[in-house]
C-alpha cells in the first residue's frame, strides 16, 4: 500500500500500445507474465497480443534485474 521508493524498471518497453503486467510466484520462483503485439505465426500473421513470460533473476543487492523482452 505504500510508501513506495522508484528503484528502477522491471521489464524494457514492448511493442505494442499497452504495457501491463503481471508477477506470480510458482514452485519457490517469481515470473513476469506480460504481452506485447509481435507478428503472430499463426491466423494469417495478423498482430494480436502476443504473450509472455520471464522468470524474475536478482542482483547481489537483492534487486529485481530489468528484463529486456527482446534481448535473448
Amino acid at each position: 500500500m505504500g510508501p513506495f521508493t522508484f528503484r528502477g524498471y522491471i521489464l524494457n518497453p514492448v511493442s505494442g500500445w499497452t504495457t501491463h503486467h503481471s508477477i506470480v510466484e510458482f514452485k519457490n520462483k517469481w515470473h513476469l507474465f506480460y504481452h506485447d503485439c509481435s507478428i503472430s505465426p499463426y491466423r494469417d500473421r495478423i498482430h494480436l497480443r502476443c504473450m509472455k513470460m520471464a522468470e524474475l533473476e536478482y542482483d547481489k543487492e537483492g534487486m529485481i534485474k530489468t528484463i529486456d523482452p527482446y534481448g535473448f
